[in-house]
């Protein structure tokens, strides 16, 4: 007998099934779109948390630099910055505090605020060795200035006056001055290691003491510097009139790497020939060498070779010369034909030596195309300049948008620029092509190209830049332009350009020209960096950046060219 009820507990309807199956499903799916969405807004809740940190952060710097600036003056309204208040102890405590939380920039700006207010410096150097002995009312002494720049903002047109300040026992690892007066300012007892001083006066000066270690100065005088020969073989000269009066040669320190050296690739082929008609065995002797050459708008060169033959008696050789970019095994043991057919036996003796490429291809983009560029940009939204930085718009960063970039990135042929006409020269530096970064109009948010150079070993690399800008907002928030040469080794920045567009006009420099609303260079801006011997074998990137204003309603771009060895 069959029992019925049994049956039907075990025997499913397919409507039954799909019940089932959905009274499982959901749950899941639920649980899976709800540890997605946790995710998702973790990960906005970091990047929101980590920009309002950054915000805070220079909100707060700012916030201490501006009410120090306010509380020197009242200090100096009150009398506590004259002599009688020697030694000045609340205003040295007061600075020092504000000192730890700033940044390089803010310490920079300082130096100079207090220079002009004669709280350092305060003596005599007009002969550019001091002839007074005042004390600084704020003293520097032991404090961090790594990384600081400072630089005249007229260039060699007029110094900044940093004259007599005493830097005794500071650390200024990284520092740059370009175009600065130190005429008999102190640097005993500091730390100065990889400095550079360029275009700069330092008569008198003093380096008692001081660790210059990779230090390089360029183009400065030294005369009457208290320096010894083991500080001047810890650092490099370039164009620098020395302690003594006489003119440097080009030197360079003693504790840099080995340069790496250019060498030619020689392949040698010994060949053992037996001919019947002959009474001796003949030897052919070939030898290939193999050089390369390149200049910045180069894209390759049709090899160039000569074969000369000898054939007598006894002996046969064969000497081929080629120069060519590149040169393969099976090219270099080619033989003539009737060597060949004489041949018995074969021995080979190579020796290959690879050489360093100094090339940088497609530096000036004549190819025709973006190889070997990285091309960068996105949306800038509110982000101030102070908060900008360029890893996020990168390929992998936060802000990165690939359509962004496309869209306002490109190739130009050598015609006038749009808004400029005859102001501004042809969009081209050399060649056929150059590539512009930003829009000529004001949507296009961030954008920006870079390129790495690898293993560099030539003693220079070269580009040239043309720039837009147009004026409007308020500093922090105008549109920009960023032109960086960085060495990647070292990890630190060779050349940067910066120019900002702000309303008052204090954004672009004697480069710069300007026509209703807008700041452009009315010459292509040629960069030239000299490569010393500390930075031989370097890789080196360059970065050129163009971002429109908060408000997307002011345009930048820049125009390069003829990245290479040397300016065409």
């Amino acid at each position: 007998m069959v029992d019925f009820n049994r049956r039907s507990f075990w025997h499913f309807s397919l409507k039954d099934i799909l019940a089932i199956i959905t009274s499982v499903a959901i749950p899941i799916a639920l649980a899976i779109y709800t540890s997605i969405s946790s995710e998702q807004q973790k990960q906005r809740a970091e990047k929101k948390q980590q920009f309002d940190f950054e915000q805070s952060r220079e909100l707060r710097q700012q916030s201490i630099y501006d009410g120090f600036l306010n509380n020197i003056y009242k200090l100096d309204k009150d009398g506590y910055l004259n002599d009688t208040k020697n030694p000045w102890a609340f205003a040295n405590a007061y600075y020092r505090a504000a000192h730890r939380q700033w940044d390089a920039i803010r310490k920079a700006d300082v130096i100079q605020f207090l220079k002009e207010k004669q709280l350092i410096g305060r003596n005599n150097c007009s002969n550019g060795c001091r002839t007074t002995k005042l004390d600084d009312i704020i003293r520097l002494n032991e404090l961090s200035f790594d990384k600081v720049h400072l630089a005249s903002e007229t260039g060699v047109l007029n110094k900044l006056n940093l004259q007599c300040v005493s830097f005794d026992q500071i650390s200024m690892s990284n520092a740059e001055f370009s175009s600065v007066n130190l005429n008999g300012v102190s640097f005993d007892g500091a730390r100065l290691d990889n400095a550079k001083f360029d275009s700069s006066s330092l008569l008198c000066v003093s380096f008692i003491g001081a660790n210059l270690t990779g230090a390089h100065f360029s183009n400065t005088d030294l005369s009457g510097a208290i320096i010894t020969e083991d500080q001047i073989k810890q650092a490099s000269f370039h164009n620098v009139t020395m302690p003594n009066g006489k003119k440097s040669e080009t030197t360079s320190s003693t504790t840099t790497k080995k340069p790496i050296t250019k060498t030619t690739t020689i392949i040698k082929t010994k060949v053992s020939t037996t001919t019947p008609s002959l009474s001796s065995a003949t030897t052919p002797s070939t030898t290939t060498t193999t050089t390369s050459t390149t200049s910045s708008k180069t894209t390759s060169q049709a090899p160039t070779t000569s074969t000369t033959t000898s054939t007598s008696s006894t002996t046969s050789i064969t000497t081929i010369s080629s120069t060519a970019a590149t040169s393969s095994l099976t090219e270099a043991t080619s033989l003539p034909t009737e060597v060949e057919a004489a041949a018995t036996s074969l021995s080979t003796e190579a020796t290959l030596s690879t050489a360093i490429p100094n090339i940088i291809t497609n530096g000036g983009f004549e190819w025709g195309n973006l190889s070997g560029w990285i091309l960068g940009g996105g949306s800038r939204g509110s982000k101030l300049l102070s908060l900008f930085k360029t890893r996020d718009y990168l390929p992998g960063g936060s802000n990165y948008s690939s359509s962004i970039a496309s869209a306002n990135i490109n190739l130009v042929t050598n015609v006038s620029d749009t808004a400029f006409r005859n102001l501004m020269p042809t969009n081209v530096h050399n060649g056929k092509y150059s590539l512009r970064i930003g829009n000529t109009a004001a949507t296009g948010g961030v954008a920006m190209a870079s390129r790495v150079i690898d293993i560099y070993s030539d003693s220079g690399i070269c580009f040239a830049w043309l720039a837009a800008l147009q004026i409007g907002h308020a500093a922090g928030t105008a549109s920009f332009i960023i032109i960086e040469l960085n060495d990647i080794d070292n990890n630190d920045t060779v050349i940067k350009r910066y120019y900002e567009a702000t309303s008052s006009s204090a954004g672009a420099d004697r480069r710069f020209s300007s026509n209703s609303s807008l700041y452009y260079t009315p010459a292509w801006q040629v960069e030239h960096l000299s490569i010393h011997s500390n930075r031989t074998g370097h890789r080196f990137s360059l970065t050129v950046t163009a971002a429109v204003c908060t408000a997307s309603g002011h345009r930048a771009y820049v125009y390069i060219d003829s990245l290479g060895t040397t300016i065409l």
